[in-house]
């Protein structure tokens, strides 16, 4: 029996045509250029344009309002639009900025509350007899340090960088106050709120991420560069 010379090339070419078939039904095969995402697995550095903001919130565990809020998005925007997309969408919004916006917020989460301040500890009583007038300065001097510690507390700066070094703008992060932000940067407060055009009054203790979900601040990005040409002056 003679066999056919084309046969086993044609059995070869169906062979692997098939083999690619089964490949891609079952996900070992892309050729889109684009991993598979793990949405349970999801970090801020996996973040990519051709996510959508509903993979996103998914990934992190938001909602969709959360989502928005966080980054400035107006509501109107669909939950299936591409972050790519969303820059045409919405001025200001950039992929990288929501990277760090949702680096923050895990922070947020996974920072345990603080313990409870301890209670001063209360002068010795005075021996049956002793003179009062010696507790009475006691306590007054323990009242005084008390009162000076609080207020130290209430009036304590962001963590100073070493001596003679200054946090470039680009460094900035979305959980800073604007006060933090021109202490770190070197820049004056006054002209941070001009070249931000923050409105008169803008609590400027409160993180620069919340003055961008109230509007008030167009991104996290805009206060970068406004920073740095601050610092470049």
């Amino acid at each position: 029996m003679r066999v056919n010379p084309l046969l086993v090339p044609i059995l070869f070419i169906a062979v692997l045509l098939g083999t690619v078939s089964i490949a891609q039904s079952a996900g070992l095969w892309s050729t889109s250029g684009r991993a598979t995402v793990i949405l349970e697995q999801l970090t801020p550095e996996d973040v990519k344009g051709w996510m959508t903001l509903q993979q996103v919130a998914e990934g992190f565990g938001l909602s969709q309002a959360e989502l928005y809020a966080l980054i400035n998005i107006p509501s109107d925007v669909p939950a299936d639009t591409a972050l790519k997309d969303v820059e045409k969408l919405a001025p200001g919004f950039e992929v990288s900025a929501l990277r760090d916006a949702l680096r923050d917020a895990l922070q947020a989460r996974q920072t345990p509350p603080g313990p409870p301040a301890a209670a001063p500890a209360l002068p010795d009583p005075m021996p049956t007899g002793a003179p009062t007038s010696a507790a009475s300065d006691s306590n007054d001097a323990t009242q005084n340090e008390t009162q000076e510690s609080n207020k130290a507390g209430e009036h304590a700066g962001p963590t100073p960088l070493p001596p003679g070094e200054v946090l470039p703008g680009s460094q900035i992060k979305g959980r800073m106050s604007l006060q933090e932000i021109s202490a770190l940067c070197a820049v004056p407060l006054d002209a941070l709120l001009a070249g931000l055009h923050v409105p008169a009054g803008t609590d400027t203790t409160i993180p620069i991420r919340e003055l961008v979900s109230q509007g008030q601040i167009a991104s996290l990005s805009d206060a970068q560069q406004a920073v740095t040409a601050l610092q470049s002056k």
